[in-house]
């Protein structure tokens, strides 16, 4: 239990870290170079599509479902980015399956035993879903479940591959999201809770979405918005 509760106060760790980083930005910087839609999605498929790459995507599920503990930072980046080449993946809530969908309602009644159910079945579809992640550990942590630990792990990996694209700062920096409701875990680990969200573009045409709470502002790049030129797992 000691073990367990270690691992929940990393993410709190996380939260207070990486909320610090949060800082305002007056206005969308005119200098991003980064290709977002084509070079970023590219190099992840390249590495995720390749039967010889230690990250090909079934691989990689294979060790989320017998060896959960071992999972890498790096690992877990390629997994939440690779999960966009996912027949599966949808990006927005009123896409989602029934099944996920349910897993919402059963969150709002309070229900921690069916959340943990649920959750625990759908993270075998999609282990990278931040909002299942989190409310699945939250739900574990209560009630003493000795799954706890390997799964709060593996979130607190998820967050720290997912920040070491980006902290929101400014455009250049924006966090690549694959998922719409992943900005609002984002937001609350980073302790930029509430705001307003709106688009923004630099002088490529890069588009972000920009949320504001008084002068903070944080960035995200949507990526499920964007063509992903027919790259499809198989």
């Amino acid at each position: 239990m000691k073990r367990i509760a270690t691992t929940i106060v990393l993410i709190f760790g996380f939260m207070l870290s990486y909320g610090q980083m949060v800082e305002s930005n007056d206005s969308i910087i005119a200098d991003s170079t980064y290709s977002v839609s084509t070079n970023f999605k590219s190099i992840i498929y390249a590495m995720v599509s390749d039967t010889t790459s230690d990250y090909y995507y079934p691989k990689l599920e294979a060790k989320v479902k017998n060896n959960k503990s071992e999972l890498t930072v790096e690992d877990c980046y390629y997994l939440y980015y690779g999960q966009l080449f996912k027949s599966t993946h949808k990006g927005l809530p009123f896409l989602a399956s029934k099944e996920r969908m349910n897993f919402d309602k059963i969150v709002a009644k309070g229900n921690k035993k069916k959340i943990i159910e649920l959750g625990v079945t759908l993270l075998e579809t999609n282990p990278v879903d931040l909002t299942v992640l989190l409310h699945t550990c939250k739900c574990m942590q209560e009630k003493n479940d000795e799954r706890c630990e390997e799964y709060t792990i593996m979130f607190t990996k998820l967050l720290d591959a997912i920040f070491s694209e980006g902290t929101g700062q400014s455009p250049k920096n924006a966090i690549k999201v694959i998922d719409i409701e992943d900005e609002h875990v984002l937001k609350g680990v980073l302790g930029f809770l509430g705001g307003t969200d709106g688009l923004g573009a630099d002088e490529n045409g890069n588009m972000y979405c920009v949320w504001r709470k008084g002068e903070q502002k944080l960035y995200f790049k949507e990526l499920f918005f964007e063509d992903i030129e027919g790259l499809k797992l198989k």
